[in-house]
């Protein structure tokens, strides 16, 4: 069945770089600078997010609430949503021994769509054409991962400029990642955010960082899978390193992800964050990913008081990290491989009839481009075999 799930993705593949490729624009592009606030129905304010919001976006806050979005006022940049309910997050269980967890083939792919976001002051700029600060956090993020065993691979491929054709660029680096590194574990679109600092200024395990925003698509057919890692992701991360991972939001755009099964958006920090504190999270996103992806165990971590953690002297600091290394430390978390988990859930049917489905599209793409090039007397007359 792996054979045939391989085969068909790269028929999907050769038959996606043989039609024009579209990708939907999923960002937001505007010459004012600004953000959407998305607000509960008591018209308080759960956070703020530089890119489009539609009717029937989700958003899972820190704490696992599910909210829909219901109305948008584009005026005033609000979106109003309706809580939904508490989500069940994938559970780990607890053991009291160590075990190292057994690496899988396969490669895990990184690419940056926006290749000029920067960090303000660490690059002295929100935007460097062609090298922005971005791909220093993915190059980090990759070297961590390559750290835990797993093949990480990052194209600094070019998509500028910054705007609704980025991710029809990436589209194809996606695509010739995924050809040239067979099997594929995950993709992962690397990205910073640009809304105030505050949002994303996060302390974990005693040392400051910038949290990380997962984001996937709702407008594809692996949505399952993908929300499936990423509810696995957070998972793990609120166990391990609380305040890691902030939320996660599920979109209107594709965001490319239709291409392959485990394929995630990540906002790592904002432009207002320095670089330094986006790549000082990358390295605990690598051990989240690992640990999610291919199994083991983990010290279990209390979670930190408060969302946002401003500066404390440090003796405060010292003393803070010291009481949550002592304590915990007799608890050690069990995590079971997400393959292991998808043999029965979501890698059987949301992985393999994904592709399927993608099969399906793409065929009826081609048909459809054939029949509008060369008219519908001619192309019945070439499976007929006539003239």
């Amino acid at each position: 069945m792996k054979k045939l799930m391989t085969w068909g993705l790269m028929l999907v593949l050769l038959l996606l770089t043989i039609i024009p490729g579209t990708a939907l624009a999923d960002d937001w592009f505007e010459s004012d600078p600004g953000y959407f606030t998305l607000m509960d129905e008591n018209k308080k304010e759960l956070t703020v997010m530089a890119r489009e919001i539609s009717v029937g976006d989700e958003y899972i806050s820190g704490d696992n609430k599910h909210y829909i979005v219901t109305k948008v006022d584009s005026k005033k940049r609000e979106a109003y949503t309706r809580l939904e309910g508490e989500i069940s997050l994938p559970t780990v269980s607890l053991n009291d021994y160590i075990e190292v967890a057994q690496q899988q083939d396969g490669s895990i792919l990184l690419y940056c769509t926006h290749n000029s976001e920067s960090y303000v002051p660490s690059d002295g700029e929100e935007s460097t054409e062609g090298d922005g600060g971005i791909n220093e956090v993915a190059q980090s993020f990759a070297d961590n991962l390559e750290k835990k065993g797993i093949r990480a691979v990052f194209s600094k491929e070019v998509h500028d400029p910054h705007d609704a054709g980025a991710y029809r660029r990436s589209r194809q680096t996606a695509i010739r990642l995924i050809k040239e590194n067979m099997p594929v574990q995950a993709v992962f679109d690397i990205h910073r955010d640009a809304v105030p600092k505050d949002h994303y200024v996060t302390k974990v395990d005693g040392e400051n960082m910038s949290a990380i925003r997962i984001v996937l698509g709702r407008r594809n057919q692996n949505r399952d899978a993908n929300e499936e890692l990423a509810k696995k992701l957070k998972s793990v991360a609120d166990k391990t390193f609380p305040g890691l991972i902030k939320d996660i939001f599920i979109g209107k755009g594709g965001y490319n992800q239709e291409l392959s099964p485990r394929s995630l958006l990540f906002e790592m920090g904002t432009h207002e964050t320095t670089k330094e504190a986006a790549q000082k999270s990358s390295a605990y996103m690598a051990e989240v990913v690992s640990k999610a992806m291919y199994g083991g165990k983990v010290e279990e971590h209390s979670q930190e008081t408060g969302e946002e953690t401003k500066d404390k002297d440090n003796k405060n600091d010292k003393n803070a990290k010291n009481n949550r290394n002592n304590k915990g430390k007799d608890k050690e978390i069990d995590i079971k491989p997400i393959n292991q988990e998808a043999e029965s859930k979501s890698e059987g049917s949301g992985g393999r009839s994904g592709i399927v489905w993608l099969l399906v599209i793409v065929v009826i793409g081609v048909v459809a481009f054939l029949f509008i090039s060369m008219g519908g007397k001619e192309l019945r007359s070439k499976f007929k075999g006539g003239k």
